[in-house]
Order: structure tokens, then C-alpha cells, then sequence
């Protein structure tokens, strides 16, 4: 009992729970999604939530990582990060009311609520960082679980009305995000509340750092993003769906890959007094523990695919194989990449990061060449995919980690940190 109460207390363990409980709650509305609007419509839903994840990639970059690795005690750097947190908010939601109306998709008025969930999504994911950075990691699960439950009780009583639909789904998304972060305030230390000064905000500061980040951490949503688009675009909305399907089912592998994550950054802030070398071996261990372990959860589910894959979608679609595989070796090849990238960030190599992750564009021309040239080459997109972040990963610890290790790069970084 004493042994698994330390295993409790452990901030690995109550960061991946947390993600674990966050997953958990997206997961639940995007089955729910794939029951109920179809293929096509879940490749639309997709779409959306995808572009919202995008936006919320953009300030937990900027702003999340941030406020993890700079003093965000300091005044001016506070400031800063209240101000930058409120435009990336602001212009996201109203980007999203916009595309929303203008493209269609939903009715006039549901793109008002797309730019309200947006904005609310990426408040509550602030909060949940700023959570993480006072090592709360307990504190998370009560917010998701408000988030679900929310969620979940406005789609049963929109299906009073009635069969669901995409608009339904965006109000869901609305009001659970909003309740998820009315419940973070209160649970978070009362000097640590997004409060003043707003004044002078050192906006330099944060955007040296934080924009590299924020850009970095927009690669993976964007990418999935285009990948939507290529597909809907060359072989239709119900041609992805499938795709769409496959993702949701193995996104329990990912869970690992972001609840890890999100620890491995402060953990790596801790480590730099131990120098370079000592991070670099710790990232090597990450990120073969975290490769086997996401091998090992997708393996997992191909074998219960036939059983489970009908109990997704509702026997009205199947969940191909092939993309089951695809999305798993785009996981494993994930979760190399993230020890080497976070542990370079906290160098402040993140400008060199960002560089070597355009490498990851190159799998765009492997799905697009698939989609083009090979019939049925669509289903394999997730598994081209997955050569982007490989070679990034490669590339990150050759290139940026290991010249740390010269006497020279060492003594530089223990010194004084200077952005690359």
C-alpha cells in the first residue's frame, strides 16, 4: 500500500492521469460524434475540432511553455503572458466565429458558437498549464471530468429535441470548456490567478522564446490539419471518415506520448544544473521508453480491432486496419521526437527546433503522392505521416543535443542561456 501511495504522489503519475482524464473527455465526444453524424460528418467535426486544436496549440506555445520555463512571477513577464494569453484568445475565437459563417459549414449562428468554444477552449487549456506548472497535477482530473459532463449533458438534452448534429456537438463543446475552466480558477494557488499588473509587459522576453515554441507546437495539429484537407479534397468528406475513425480509436497511444509530455518539460527545467549531458540521457531513455510503450498500446489495438472497431462507429462504417497502423506508427514516431525537442526548448535551441521540424512537411508530399498515384492510397496516409517526426527526431539530437556536450557548449549554456 505504502509503495503505491509514493507511485500516487509522483508528478509523472499525476501528469499522465491528468492527460489521461483530458484525453478521456475528447474522446468521449468524438465517438460520440462518430456514432452520430456519419462518416462524412465526422470528418467535418474533425475538421473543426482540429482547427481549434490548432489555435490552442498556438497559445500553449506561446503561452503554457512559457510560463514554464521564464519566471512568470516577474512583473513584466507576468504581464506579458496575461496579454499574450488574451490576443491569441480574442483573435482565435473571432477566427473562428468567421470561418464558421463565411465558409458555411454551420448556420450563421453556429459560427458564433465555433468562435466562443474556441476562445473558451483555449482559456481553459491555459488554466490547465498554469496548473501543471504549480505541479497541480491532481487538481486536473475534477476540471476534465466537469468538462465531460458538461458535454455530455447538453448533447442528452439536445437529443430530446431530436437527432444530433454538427452544430449540436460545437454547443457541447462550448459549454464544457467554459464550465472545465470557471472550476480550474478556484483550484489553482490564489498568487498564481491570471490577475495584474498589465501594465509594461515584457513582450520581447516572451516572444523570444514563446513564439519558436508556439510555432513548433503548431506543426503536429497543422500537419493533421492539411491531412484532412488533402483527403476531403481529393477523395471526399466519406472517404476520410474512416481515416477520421482510426485516429480516434488509437488516440489512447497518444495519451501516454502527452501526459509524459507535459511533465518532461519542467523536468528537463530542473535538470539543467546537471548539464547537458545528463539531459540528453535521460531524453534517450524517454524516448525509448515512450516508443515501446505507444508499439505496445497499438499492437494492442489491432488485436481487438474486430470487437472494438463496430463498437466505435456503430457498424455504419468500418475501421480500416491499415489506418489503425498508420496512426500508431505516427505515435511511436511522436513520441521520439518529444524528449529530444522539449529537452532542446529548455536549452534554448528552440529556434533550431522549429528549423529541423519542418522536415516533417516532407511526409506531406508522401501523403499527397499516396492519395494522387496509389488507388485506395488514402488509407495509408497516417503511416507516411509518421516519417516527418521520425526524421526530425534524428535530426534534433544529432544536430542541436549532442554539440551541447563540447566543454565549450557546455559551460556557455550553464552560464548564461541565449536563444539560438
Amino acid at each position: 500500500m505504502r509503495g503505491l501511495l509514493r507511485v500516487l504522489r509522483r508528478p509523472a503519475t499525476g501528469a499522465l492521469t491528468a492527460q489521461g482524464t483530458q484525453a478521456l473527455a475528447g474522446l468521449v465526444l468524438q465517438v460520440a460524434a462518430a456514432r452520430s453524424l456519419g462518416a462524412a460528418g465526422l470528418a467535418t467535426f474533425a475538421l473543426l475540432y482540429g482547427l481549434v486544436v490548432l489555435a490552442t496549440a498556438v497559445c500553449s506555445g506561446l503561452v503554457g511553455d512559457s510560463l514554464t520555463v521564464l519566471d512568470r512571477h516577474e512583473p513584466r513577464t507576468r504581464a506579458a503572458l496575461l496579454v499574450g494569453a488574451t490576443w491569441v484568445c480574442g483573435v482565435a475565437g473571432v477566427g473562428g466565429a468567421l470561418l464558421g459563417v463565411l465558409t458555411g459549414v454551420v448556420p450563421p449562428w453556429a459560427g458564433l458558437v465555433l468562435g466562443l468554444a474556441t476562445a473558451a477552449f483555449i482559456a481553459e487549456d491555459a488554466l490547465r498549464r498554469l496548473l501543471m506548472a504549480t505541479g497541480r497535477f491532481w487538481s486536473l482530473p475534477a476540471v476534465d471530468g466537469t468538462s465531460l459532463l458538461l458535454a455530455l449533458g447538453t448533447l442528452g438534452l439536445l437529443r430530446t429535441t431530436g437527432a444530433l448534429d454538427l452544430t449540436d456537438f460545437l454547443l457541447a463543446l462550448l459549454v464544457g470548456q467554459a464550465g472545465a475552466a470557471l472550476v480550474a480558477w478556484p483550484l489553482l494557488p490564489a498568487h498564481e490567478r491570471p490577475r495584474g499588473p498589465w501594465r509594461g509587459p515584457a513582450l520581447r522576453v516572451v516572444a523570444a522564446f514563446g513564439v519558436w515554441r508556439a510555432a513548433a507546437q503548431a506543426i503536429r495539429p497543422a500537419l493533421l490539419t492539411v491531412l484532412r484537407l488533402l483527403v476531403v479534397a481529393v477523395a471526399g468528406a466519406a472517404a476520410y471518415g474512416p481515416l477520421e475513425a482510426a485516429r480516434v480509436y488509437t488516440a489512447p497511444t497518444l495519451v501516454l506520448v502527452a501526459g509524459l509530455g507535459s511533465w518532461l518539460l519542467p523536468h528537463f527545467v530542473a535538470l539543467q544544473a546537471a548539464g547537458p549531458a545528463a539531459g540528453l540521457r535521460y531524453a534517450d531513455r524517454a524516448a525509448a521508453g515512450l516508443a515501446l510503450a505507444v508499439a505496445g498500446l497499438g499492437g494492442a489495438a489491432v488485436l481487438v480491432l474486430p470487437w472494438l472497431g463496430p463498437a466505435l462507429t456503430g457498424g455504419d462504417y468500418p475501421v480500416p486496419v491499415g489506418a489503425v497502423v498508420g496512426w500508431t506508427a505516427y505515435a511511436v514516431a511522436s513520441a521520439v521526437l518529444l524528449p529530444y525537442s522539449g529537452l532542446a526548448s529548455v536549452h534554448r535551441r528552440q529556434r533550431r527546433v522549429l528549423a529541423l521540424r519542418s522536415l516533417e512537411l516532407l511526409s506531406l508530399v508522401a501523403v499527397l503522392a499516396l492519395v494522387l498515384l496509389v488507388p485506395g492510397g488514402a488509407g495509408w496516409a497516417p503511416a507516411a505521416l509518421a516519417l516527418g517526426p521520425l526524421l526530425a527526431a534524428v535530426a534534433v539530437r544529432r544536430l542541436v543535443l549532442v554539440p551541447l556536450l563540447s566543454p565549450r557548449a557546455e559551460a556557455g549554456t550553464t552560464a548564461a542561456p541565449v536563444p539560438a
